[in-house]
């Protein structure tokens, strides 16, 4: 008989996600914190803490598949060391160029449309003759006498990756691979990405630019694959198997070699989660709202299924790879809240995520979050799924120094974040709709991640929705989804116990609303109802 279990684990930027699904439908899901910084290590903690929850031995498992937020929030944060850059000679600042569209109209002062300096510094980007023709036809030799400098240099700024972006290389890619394999030649250890693999499109700004964050990428999901991969074949566990942004699950190697690839791994995961759970809940279109420890996630279901498209971006940054349609803003739990010199708050991009995470968490975060905030508004149980206690007096703290910089109580200084971080959720889910001739009034919205419920009234009545579903496993449902997608066919889900055990059948808010692994926020002029599949129905009142 085949192993009866499959294991999923979803990595976000505070909380690890695992779920256990049994052939029957039976499903088994635990919240882990992430601790620290560290990435491979809290995930099979995680695993392994799953796995004796449920009695589940390395025998009785079939496969592995993980995603994560982890290269999502890289994107966002560009908190990584930057990378070398090779270009055709008289290119090297077309990357840094990019397209000229203007998309502040009023501002007097036009930022750079890049952080060139976070992501390929001057310094770092050299040129290189050689070229090959519109045709892919070799017109001027590579220049290979070029490599031992740009080797030195490269070795002497101790970098650890680099791109490759060559003209019309996606008609010919020889001279780059000629160009890598002289690279490692002078040193073994650096991570090339060439254009010609990455996306070998025309266009050259796009192409390079997926590239440089290709590379970017790299050295972290190399390191942090390699010591999942070894840890899982240690525990006698299947082979790790990854969630791409495209849909689909392929063989770790493949992602560790190309981790633009996992740019939306996570919330793709969570995309096919509901579409596989959504059931007759909502015939109609559906805007998923995902929010979690670092970033908020919007999307759309139509007529059931995940929309996709051809690039995304993330953070400002466009990426040309084939993933689920996805906005992602950097607003989420974590997020590190700021007042700007005229008085307005903002929120993120910057989080604290698991390390030092909230001033709430109370493992030394010092700085106000949305977090923060809610636990001042006592929309936070006192303990989270993951088994955080949550320290109020610190969260107030962490806030005093910006309710008096705002003039404002403390309770209304976590009103005004909490009202910022839903009007700018508001503000996505709306240009992301009516971007695709979707009007927002039109749909259901749906709350998914650990904060999406918290949010996602408030966040519905700014864009005109009336009605929010929050299903029994939203909480957990990107590592849900990782194991019901189209690869597997149907699955039959049975949840393993009642998320809502002692919630009314019905209510109105104002009201919070604990579960184990979520909470939801009913705000004034709102009201609940409890489906008989566990499903939570917020409607605003006529």
């Amino acid at each position: 008989m085949n192993a009866p279990w499959s294991l999923a684990v979803d990595m976000g930027g505070t909380f690890i996600d695992t779920v256990a699904l049994r052939h029957d439908g039976h499903i088994v899901s635990l919240k882990y914190p992430r601790a620290g910084r560290r990435l491979a290590e809290p995930v099979v903690e995680a695993l392994d803490q799953l796995c004796a929850q449920a009695g589940i031995g390395s025998g009785d498992v079939c496969r592995v598949v993980h995603g994560s937020t982890v290269i999502t929030n890289l994107l966002l944060e560009l908190n990584e060391p930057p990378v070398a850059f090779v270009l055709t000679r008289g290119m090297r600042d077309v990357p840094v160029l990019a397209r000229q569209d203007r998309k502040e109209l009023y501002e007097p002062v036009i930022m750079p449309a890049l952080p060139e300096t976070k992501l390929f510094p001057e310094p770092l980007r050299f040129e290189i003759g050689g070229r090959i023709d519109a045709e892919g036809r070799e017109v001027e030799p590579l220049e290979l006498s070029a490599v031992d400098a740009i080797a030195d240099a490269v070795s002497a700024a101790g970098v650890r990756a680099l791109a490759v972006g060559l003209l019309f290389s996606h008609r010919n890619p020889t001279h780059e691979r000629a160009l890598r394999a002289a690279l490692h030649a002078r040193l073994p250890g650096l991570y090339v990405s060439l254009s010609s693999e990455v996306d070998p499109q025309p266009r050259e700004f796009e192409r390079w630019l997926t590239t440089a964050l290709d590379a970017y990428a790299k050295p972290l999901a190399a390191d942090y694959l390699d010591a999942l991969a070894d840890a899982l074949r240690v525990r006698g566990l299947p082979a790790l198997r990854l969630m791409r942004s495209a849909g689909g699950t392929a063989p770790w190697r493949d992602l560790a070699e190309q981790p633009i690839g996992l740019a939306m791994s996570g919330p793709c995961a969570a995309l096919q989660g509901v579409a596989a759970c959504l059931g007759a809940c909502a015939s109609g279109p559906a805007i998923i709202l995902d929010v979690g420890g670092t970033s908020a996630d919007i999307s759309l279901l139509l007529d059931g299924r995940p929309t996709f498209t051809e690039a995304l971006e993330c953070g400002g940054l466009p990426i040309r790879q084939r993933c689920a349609d996805i906005t992602s803003i950097g607003i989420g739990g974590g997020s590190v809240v700021s007042v700007l010199s005229g008085g307005a708050l903002r929120l993120g991009p910057r989080s604290q995520g698991a390390w030092p995470g909230p001033a709430a968490f109370g493992l030394g975060g010092n700085v106000p979050t949305l977090s923060d905030a809610l636990c001042v508004l006592d929309r936070l149980p006192p303990r989270l799924a993951g088994g955080i206690v949550l320290d109020r007096s610190a969260a107030e703290i962490a806030l005093s120094n910006m309710a008096g910089a705002l003039g404002l109580s403390m309770l209304r200084t976590a009103e005004a974040v909490v009202s910022a971080a839903a009007a700018g959720m508001a503000e996505a889910l709306k240009t992301h709709a009516f971007q695709r001739n979707l009007d927002p009034a039109d749909a259901v919205l749906v709350a998914i991640g650990g904060g999406g419920a918290q949010h996602a009234a408030e966040v519905a009545e700014l864009a005109g929705i009336r009605r929010v579903l929050v299903m029994p496993h939203a909480s957990v449902i990107a590592a849900l989804g990782m194991l019901c997608g189209p690869e597997e066919g149907d699955v039959g889900l049975t949840a393993s116990d009642c998320p809502w055990a002692s919630l009314p059948p019905e209510g109105a808010g104002p009201h919070s609303l604990f579960a184990p692994m979520t909470t939801a926020w009913v705000p004034a002029g709102w009201s609940w109802r409890l489906m008989p599949d566990q499903t939570l129905v917020l409607e605003a009142k006529a």
